[in-house]
C-alpha cells in the first residue's frame, strides 16, 4: 500500500469509529446481523488481497442492511467499499465519488447530521483533487453548515481545508477569513500539536499572496516555533523554507539564506522532497543577492533531483519556478523559458490560479529581458488579462455574496416590521387620548413660546451682529495668512532650484574631478613611454595606479543616485578588474570577495581606495614568484554599527622570517599606515603563509555625513 492509500485508509477508520456515536458501537453486545456477517467476511477477503470477493461481499451486506432498513450501517457500508477500492485500485476518484454520493444519500435519510457532514468534507477534497472546483465549494460550504447546524465547534481542520482550496482558487478574501478562524479553534481548544502549525501557516501564505509580508512572517514564525516544538521535521523544513521567503520578499534575503543554511545544518535533512525546500529556498535567496556564482551548485542540485520527483509532486512547481528565476537572472533565457512552461502547465492541470498568473507574469519577463518585444507584448497582456479576470471574478462572487446578505436582511427587517404594526395599532387608542390633554397643555404653552420666540429673535440678531464683526476680522487674517503662504511658496521653490543645481554641480565636479584624474593618467602613460630608467618607469606606473583608484571613487559618485556616498562592492569589484587586466594576470591569481553591502563617504573612500591599490599591487608584483598561481582574498566587513574591517590576504611566499615589518619604511608601506591614520583607524601587518593586512577604522552616521 501506497502512502496516500496509508493516509485514506486511516481518514476513513477515523470516520468509522472515532466520529460514530455511542449506540451503534453498543451493537457489537447485540446478535450480529446478516449484514454485519458479510462486514466481517470482506474484511477475511482484503487480509487475503481478494478484491473480487471483498468487494462482493460488502454489497451483499450493504443489501442486507438496506433490507433491514439500517441506513446507517448500509452508508458506512458503501464509506468502508471506498476504502477498499482505493486499497485495491489507487486514487482514481470517479467511482470513489459515487460510493460517498449513495453513503451522503443514505446519511441524510437517516438525520446522521455529523456522519453527513464528514462526507461532504471528503468529498469536497475528491472534487478539488479531480478538478471539479464549483462542485468542491459547494461541498465544503455545505458541511460547514451542517456542522454548525449541530453547533459543533472544533472544526478547525475543516477550517483550514476550505481557507488551503480560496488560495489556491486566488480567492484571498476567503482564505483569510477561514484561516483566521481555524487558527481561533485551534487555540481555542488548547490544541497545540502540529494542527495550529497548519492553520498559522495558511493565515501566513495567504497574507503572504496579498504582499503583506510583514504579517505573513509573523504567522510563520510562529508555526515555526511550534513546528520545532513538535520536533517534525518536515514541518521544520517546510516552515523555515515560507519564513525564508517572506524575508526575501521583504528585501531580507541574505536573513532568509542563512536560515536555510542553519536549518541544514541542524536536522540534516534526507529526503528528497526536504532537500528540493533547502535548495530551492537557498537558490531563491541567492538571486537577489546576484551571487550567481554561489547561486548555481543549488541550480545544480535541483537539476539533479528534478528525475527523483513524482510528475505530480507539488515541489515539482516550486523547483520549476526557481529554476525559471535563476535561469533569467543569468541571462540563459531559452532555459528559463523552458522551465517557466513547464511550471505553467503545472499550474493548468492542477488548476491553480496562482501558479498560472505567477507564470503569465514570468513568461512576460523573460520576454521583456530577451529584447522578444513581440512576444512580450503577447505575454504581457496575457498576464495583465488573466489578472484581471481573477479580480473581477473576485469582485462578482463578493457582490453576489452581499447581494445574498442584503436579500436576507431586508426579510428580516420585513418580518420585525409586521409585529411592530401590531404593536403601534395598539398604541394608537391610547395615543388618541393623550392627543386631548396635550391640545390643552399646548395651548398653554403656545403664549409662553411667543413670549420665549420674542427673546430668542432679540438674542438672535444680537450674536447676527457679533458674528458678522467677528467674520470680518477672520477675512482680514485669512488674507494676511494666504499673503504668507504665497510667500512660503516662492521660498520653497527657490529652495527645490537651488537644491536641483546643487546636486547638478556635485555630479559636474564629480565627472570634471574624474576627468582631470583621467587626463594625468594619460599624461603619466605618456610620459613614461619616454623613460628608460626602470625605477623611474615603476614609480610613474605606480601613481597611475593610485590614480585610478582615486578616479573610480569618483566615477560611481557621479553615476549613482546619492552623491555622498559610495557603494564599496561595486567599487572594490571594479577597482579588482581593473588592476587584474593592468597586470595581465588572466587566470594566474585568483580573487576572493567577501563583501558586505557597505557605503561611504568620499572620505573614507579615497583612502580605502589607496589602500586596495597598495596592497593588491604589492601581492601581485611580490607575492608570487616566478609568475607563479595564487589567491589573494579581499574582505570588509561591518564589525559593529559604524565600525568597519578590511582584510586583504595573499598565500604568496610572504616575507623573510627576520624581517620586521613594523620598521619597513617602504613607500607603499608607510602610504598604507598613513593613509590608516587619516581613515582614524588601526593598520596591522601578518606575515603567516603570506601577507595579511588589516586596517579597522569608524565611519560617521550616513545622515551626519550627508548633513556635513
Amino acid at each position: 500500500m501506497n502512502k496516500i492509500n496509508c493516509m485514506r485508509l486511516s481518514f476513513t477508520l477515523f470516520l468509522l469509529y472515532v466520529c460514530l456515536p455511542g449506540p451503534l458501537q453498543a451493537q457489537s453486545v447485540v446478535t450480529k446481523s446478516t449484514g454485519d456477517a458479510y462486514m466481517e467476511s470482506a474484511q477475511t477477503w482484503r487480509l487475503k488481497n481478494d478484491s473480487a470477493r471483498a468487494n462482493a461481499d460488502i454489497r451483499k451486506g450493504i443489501a442486507a442492511y438496506l433490507k433491514n432498513r439500517q441506513l446507517r450501517e448500509a452508508a458506512e457500508g458503501w464509506l468502508t467499499l471506498e476504502n477498499y477500492y482505493a486499497f485495491f485500485n489507487g486514487p482514481d476518484y470517479g467511482p470513489r465519488i459515487a460510493y460517498y454520493q449513495r453513503a451522503l444519500t443514505l446519511f441524510n435519510q437517516a438525520r446522521i447530521t455529523d456522519r453527513a457532514a464528514a462526507t461532504l468534507g471528503i468529498l469536497g477534497d475528491f472534487y478539488w483533487k479531480q478538478g471539479q472546483l464549483s462542485k468542491a465549494s459547494q461541498a465544503f460550504t455545505r458541511s460547514l453548515s451542517l456542522y454548525q447546524s449541530i453547533h459543533k465547534t472544533d472544526l478547525q481542520g475543516l477550517y483550514n481545508r476550505i481557507s488551503t482550496f480560496h488560495t489556491q482558487m486566488g480567492n484571498y478574501d476567503q482564505a483569510l477569513k477561514y484561516g483566521i478562524l481555524a487558527v481561533r479553534a485551534t487555540e481555542k481548544a488548547g490544541d497545540t500539536s502540529l494542527m495550529l502549525c497548519t492553520a498559522l501557516n495558511s493565515v501566513g501564505f495567504t497574507y503572504f499572496n496579498l504582499k503583506n509580508y510583514k504579517r505573513s512572517l509573523l504567522y510563520f514564525e510562529r508555526a515555526l516555533t511550534n513546528a520545532k516544538r513538535n520536533k517534525n521535521l518536515d514541518y521544520i523544513i517546510i516552515l523555515s523554507y515560507n519564513v525564508a521567503d517572506a524575508l526575501k520578499s521583504s528585501n531580507r534575503p541574505l536573513e532568509g539564506y542563512q536560515l536555510m543554511k542553519e536549518t541544514e545544518k541542524n536536522y540534516h535533512p534526507g529526503d528528497v522532497a526536504n532537500r528540493i525546500m533547502i535548495n530551492v529556498s537557498c537558490l531563491g535567496s541567492l538571486i537577489p543577492l546576484k551571487r550567481y556564482s554561489e547561486a548555481r551548485k543549488y541550480a545544480d542540485s535541483l537539476l539533479q533531483l528534478e528525475s527523483r520527483v513524482d510528475t505530480n509532486d507539488a515541489n515539482q512547481a516550486v523547483l520549476f519556478q526557481t529554476l525559471s528565476m535563476f535561469f533569467m537572472a543569468v541571462k540563459s533565457y531559452e532555459k528559463a523559458r523552458l522551465y517557466n512552461t513547464r511550471y505553467e502547465s503545472m499550474g493548468r492541470t492542477n488548476k491553480q490560479n496562482n501558479v498560472l498568473l505567477n507564470a503569465y507574469r514570468m513568461a512576460y519577463e523573460i520576454d521583456s529581458a530577451k529584447g522578444d518585444f513581440l512576444r512580450e507584448n503577447k505575454s504581457y497582456r496575457q498576464y495583465i488579462k488573466f489578472r484581471d479576470f481573477l479580480f473581477d471574478e473576485t469582485k462578482t462572487r463578493q457582490i453576489a455574496q452581499l447581494e445574498i446578505q442584503y436579500q436576507t436582511e431586508k426579510k428580516d427587517q420585513e418580518i420585525k416590521s409586521s409585529q411592530d404594526n401590531i404593536v403601534i395599532l395598539k398604541q394608537q387608542a391610547q395615543l388618541q387620548a393623550i392627543n386631548i390633554k396635550q391640545q390643552q397643555t399646548t395651548q398653554k404653552l403656545s403664549i409662553a413660546g411667543v413670549i420665549l420666540l420674542a427673546l430668542l429673535l432679540g438674542l438672535s440678531y444680537n450674536r447676527y451682529l457679533s458674528k458678522q464683526r467677528l467674520n470680518r476680522q477672520l477675512q482680514l487674517q485669512q488674507s494676511e495668512i494666504n499673503l504668507k503662504n504665497h510667500s512660503l511658496t516662492n521660498l520653497i521653490a527657490e529652495k527645490d532650484n537651488l537644491l536641483e543645481e546643487k546636486e547638478w554641480l556635485m555630479k559636474e565636479i564629480h565627472h570634471r574631478v574624474k576627468n582631470n584624474l583621467q587626463i594625468v593618467i594619460s599624461l603619466l602613460n605618456t610620459q613614461s613611454s619616454f623613460l628608460n630608467d626602470k625605477v623611474a618607469y615603476n614609480a610613474i606606473r605606480e601613481s597611475q595606479h593610485r590614480m585610478q583608484s582615486i578616479s573610480l571613487i569618483h566615477q560611481k559618485l557621479y553615476q549613482s543616485d546619492s552623491l555622498a556616498l559610495v557603494n564599496m562592492p561595486a567599487y572594490i569589484s571594479d577597482l579588482v578588474q581593473y588592476l587584474s587586466e593592468t597586470f595581465d594576470i588572466r587566470s594566474r591569481i585568483r580573487f576572493e570577495m567577501a563583501i558586505d553591502p557597505i557605503e561611504l563617504d568620499v572620505t573614507k573612500s579615497v583612502p580605502l581606495g589607496l589602500i586596495l591599490n597598495e596592497a593588491i599591487t604589492n601581492s601581485i608584483k611580490y607575492a608570487f614568484a616566478d609568475n607563479g598561481e595564487g589567491l589573494i582574498s579581499i574582505r570588509l566587513v561591518e564589525l559593529s554599527e559604524g565600525s568597519y574591517g578590511l582584510t586583504i590576504r595573499d598565500n604568496g611566499i610572504g616575507l623573510a622570517v627576520n624581517s620586521d615589518i613594523s620598521k619597513s619604511k617602504t613607500l607603499g608601506m608607510s602610504l598604507m599606515r598613513g593613509l590608516s591614520k587619516q581613515l582614524s583607524g588601526s593598520f596591522s601587518v601578518e606575515n603567516n603563509d603570506g601577507i595579511t593586512i588589516n586596517v579597522v577604522f569608524a565611519q560617521q552616521k550616513i545622515q551626519e555625513t550627508i548633513n556635513a
